[in-house]
């Protein structure tokens, strides 16, 4: 209870700042109060910058030390100046700061996307990652990278949820002691933490909609393709898909549609019109024009039995009826298969990830998965000291 408390009044001590005779509360706003702020001259996009700069620095690396907050942007301000002196809307996310997980990649703002290794450390990726290009587009700052287990949760069989080399445990800010979840664990945490108003993970299998839960935010995962994964640091092409984070529903939906969009570079996107994620979500119109195709279902079940099919309607067991049955494929059968295929993909698209990098003079490059493993190796003191690594069979 004190770790809590303590964690309460450090929020607390940051929940408001003096603007003028104005004063804003910060404590879980939302997009849309901090743009009427900036439209009412209450607050400045560096103002607002600043202060989430200072949240961060006093949750993340002192007081609790949640350990959501991997690295800022030291062009963050200047960014933000930038937008005060132009003095016009650029987009849906105009002023608005937001933390991406450490395994999106920016060019030319000081961020190095790494997935939580130190083994990344000294990349320098071509260009800014497709989904950042939009937030940029829609007006939104780049903060900085939030901590994340690293490679997604596939470093090592042993559990590493919460963890990553180049971040530490990331925290829960509600219990200190309990988990985030992952692997976008310190996308949670700072939007739980008011350190952020909003910010973006990635989920292979629950990264994104668990730290949301855990943490009592908002979480989506797009369909995959719905947002581009160009330039993120991929675990398996075939169920990857970056996606927001936030307090509101509102505020989901919106960052949704600034990011969703056709991008011909990555073969899941699909060249369709985005709607408007910021204008459906009213509870009272939010199913306005879905089709759930009941009424066709029956009908062609009907037609099945005009054609003389016997039509049986199987049961749906119950868990005491699923936990006496006799079914001989075990759990941990079907868990190995499932490791074995996202093994042969994170390979190979892991080190296709590699190929697009450069580094920096005097830095050794990673090319490949085996390179990465041979590093932490080589490194047990920062990336061995934690959690082991075991080495999969690879193809």
């Amino acid at each position: 209870m004190r770790i809590v408390l303590s964690f309460v009044l450090a929020s607390a001590v940051q929940a408001a700042v003096s603007c003028g005779f104005d004063t804003f509360n910060y404590t879980e706003t939302t997009i849309d109060k901090l743009q009427d702020a900036i439209v009412s001259q209450q607050l400045s996009a560096e103002e607002i910058v600043q202060h989430y700069l200072d949240v961060i620095d006093q949750l993340n690396h002192n007081g609790p030390q949640l350990n959501a907050v991997i690295e800022t942007s030291p062009t963050a301000l200047a960014q933000a100046i930038a937008q005060d002196r132009n003095g016009t809307r650029s987009g849906l996310l105009h002023g608005i700061p937001i933390l991406i997980k450490d395994n999106i990649a920016t060019s030319g703002d000081g961020l190095t996307a790494c997935a939580g290794s130190f083994a990344m450390e000294g990349n320098i990726a071509p260009r800014d990652a497709f989904l950042v290009q939009k937030l940029r587009a829609a007006g939104a700052i780049v903060l900085g990278h939030a901590n994340m287990v690293e490679w997604a949760n596939w470093r090592s069989l042993t559990e590493s949820v919460d963890w990553s080399a180049r971040g530490g445990i990331a925290k829960n800010p509600y219990v200190l002691t309990a988990r985030t979840a992952g692997s976008s664990s310190g996308s949670g945490s700072t939007v739980a933490a008011n350190m952020i108003p909003v910010a973006i993970g990635t989920e292979t299998d629950g990264s994104i909609v668990g730290p949301a839960s855990f943490q009592s935010v908002v979480g989506l995962k797009p369909t995959v393709g719905l947002v581009s994964r160009t330039g993120v640091i991929p675990f398996s092409a075939r169920q990857d898909s970056p996606g927001p984070m936030g307090r509101t529903v509102a505020d989901v939906a919106r960052v949704l549609e600034a990011i969703a969009g056709f991008d011909p570079t990555d073969p899941a996107s699909k060249d369709a019109p985005v709607p408007e994620y910021s204008q459906t979500y009213n509870a009272l119109t939010s199913f306005k024009n879905v089709r759930a195709h009941i009424d066709a279902f029956n009908q062609g079940v009907e037609k099945l039995k005009t054609l003389g099919a016997d039509i049986v309607y199987a049961p749906y067991p119950n868990a005491a009826a699923i936990s006496k049955s006799k079914c001989q494929v075990r759990v941990v059968d079907i868990m190995f298969w499932i490791f074995d295929a996202l093994t042969t993909e994170f390979k190979v698209d892991v080190e296709a990830y590699l190929s697009t990098l450069t580094w920096k003079e005097g830095v050794t490059p990673m090319k490949t998965l085996q390179d990465i493993t041979d590093y932490n190796a080589a490194h047990p003191d920062t990336e061995l000291n934690v959690l082991g690594q075991v080495r999969p069979r690879l193809p």
